[in-house]
């Protein structure tokens, strides 16, 4: 059974298809999309060679008479989930049409107590045991007459070390692969989510240097928001129209009762990850006053920090096979305490399923991760508020090509990153006029005196750290999660300003109240 009415779906016969992609260099979509799919679906084999080559952001469905194949891309722009029941196979982008009983309702605990450290599920698992979820990059095939399922990932990074890649090799591809992107965009108004960042910062001088003038750069926060400063004078440099968007009591006042917010949390959290709050308000502001509408295009920058590779340092690129679980948990969680039978279950999942079953070294496995489970499941998730609002995204540098390019590029965290930052003040923010508010590259090395800091805040109580900690954040979260605290007994996270830990609890709180 297939339910797909969730995004827009394209269908002819068996096949139906949501987004966009390149074959080489044809861009395909819609019932073009469709018709160039049934050319590739005379067997699975031949199916999996197709998708591997294309690129974009799309889901497909084919439904043969024998088999059922489907395939979220590498962006993971469209979910889809799917459910086996007694040799029966269906297939959704929204999970709750595949609820049809109790235990479909109920929580599992294992995916629970992952969601609270990560706001993700793990893997192919939702939070429902009996639902379980395409990743990104996977492609699954249900043979209809014996109802066993496999699997297979389209995508993977190849982590080939390249260190010849120079600033103009980095600065030239950048502009080939944005060139993709404006052919589809070059008579649409874009939405530019603009902060003094530089993965944004870059994308607002390529739109300027391929000629785009209908461009609306955002921001969204506190009123004294340190972000706003730098991105009104890069948009005023630029020509482009700015618009802050100020965080307020008034603007989040009773939100969590409001119908709307119901209907985006479920709509964005898919019982499979934390639904984004950041650009809730924003999106909806600047659709209700007519400031974007349907024919917008949104441009965000992921996933730049994964390209810099933000997320590495020595100690990563050192990591024994034992530690994978408590760096993810130390780097990448919540901040939620986790108690130790999760830790060793954690790492023995991890283990099983990445290091061992992909034959990955340690530093390999979180980068994977990082970007299949952080990235795509929980960063680009948060494109979700878009498209509930009825507008398009679009992520130039999310393409296959970018995340490629720089899986080759030096491992080591500083040079990488340098190699990043370099190219973009160089070749874009010096060339566009907008090479002032620079951040500074830190030496990420751990030290005896911050690991010693570290411990003792981590037990200190909740209301020293408090003290320790900024709590006025830029986004306005103290305040937005004090409202989803109301009424619900919640545990702290061991750093206080870790707002997320606050969303997580929440969003499984009110699964747990709708399953009722």
């Amino acid at each position: 059974m297939l339910y797909l009415k969730k995004y827009n779906w394209s269908t002819e016969k068996n096949v139906s298809v949501s987004g966009f992609a390149w074959l080489g260099e044809d861009y395909f979509c819609g019932q073009d999309f469709v018709a160039q799919i049934q050319k590739h679906t005379s067997d699975f084999g031949q199916f999996i060679d197709f998708v591997s080559r294309l690129n974009g952001q799309f889901s497909i469905v084919v439904n043969n008479e024998e088999e059922t194949w489907a395939t979220c891309c590498h962006t993971w722009s469209f979910p889809l989930f799917y459910k086996i029941d007694n040799g029966n196979f269906s297939i959704s982008d929204q999970p709750e049409q595949l609820q049809q009983t109790t235990a479909d309702k109920e929580i599992d605990a294992f995916a629970s107590s992952y969601f609270l450290q990560f706001g993700v599920t793990p893997f192919q698992q939702t939070l429902n045991a009996t639902i379980a979820q395409i990743q990104p990059g996977e492609i699954v095939c249900f043979k209809n007459n014996s109802g066993n399922v496999t699997s297979d990932f389209v995508f993977q990074l190849q982590h080939k070390a390249n260190a010849k890649q120079t600033p103009l090799d980095v600065a030239t591809h950048f502009r080939k692969v944005f060139e993709k992107f404006f052919n589809q965009i070059e008579n649409k108004q874009i939405l530019l989510p603009l902060t003094r960042g530089y993965d944004s910062r870059l994308l607002a001088c390529l739109l300027a240097e391929f000629g785009h003038k209908n461009v609306l750069c955002a921001t969204w926060g506190r009123k004294n928001n340190s972000e706003k400063q730098t991105a009104q004078k890069v948009a005023k440099k630029l020509g482009f129209q700015y618009q802050f968007i100020e965080y307020n009591e008034e603007l989040i006042d009773n939100f969590k009762n409001d119908a709307k917010f119901t209907d985006y949390a479920n709509y964005s959290g898919h019982s499979s990850s934390m639904p984004y709050l950041q650009d809730y308000f924003a999106v909806k502001y600047l659709r209700e006053k007519k400031l974007i509408n349907k024919k917008t295009v949104a441009l965000p920058g992921h996933p730049g920090d994964f390209l810099r590779g933000a997320h590495l340092n020595n100690s990563i690129l050192d990591l024994k096979a034992s530690e994978l679980g408590a760096t993810l948990i130390k780097t990448l969680g919540t901040s939620l305490p986790a108690n130790p039978d999760f830790r060793a279950a954690l790492q023995k999942y991890l283990e099983e399923n990445l290091i061992i079953q992909n034959s990955l070294t340690p530093a390999e496995a979180y980068d994977i991760w990082d970007l299949r489970e952080r990235q795509c499941k929980f960063i680009s998730n948060s494109n979700q508020v878009y498209a509930y609002f009825g507008v398009n995204v679009l992520m130039p540098l999310f393409d296959k090509q970018n995340l490629q390019f720089f899986a080759g590029t030096d491992a080591l965290n500083k040079n990488r990153e340098q190699l990043y930052n370099k190219t973009l003040e160089d070749y874009f923010f010096k060339k566009h006029g907008v090479d002032f508010d620079l951040k500074q590259i830190s030496d990420q090395k751990d030290s005896k005196f911050q690991n010693l800091k570290t411990r003792i805040i981590k037990v200190a109580p909740h209301q020293l750290k408090t003290l320790y900690y900024p709590m006025n954040d830029g986004i306005f979260y103290r305040e937005i999660t004090g409202q989803l605290r109301r009424d619900i007994k919640m545990k702290h996270p061991l750093k206080p300003h870790s707002f997320n830990a606050y969303i997580v609890q929440w969003y499984l709180h009110f699964l747990a109240s709708q399953a009722k």
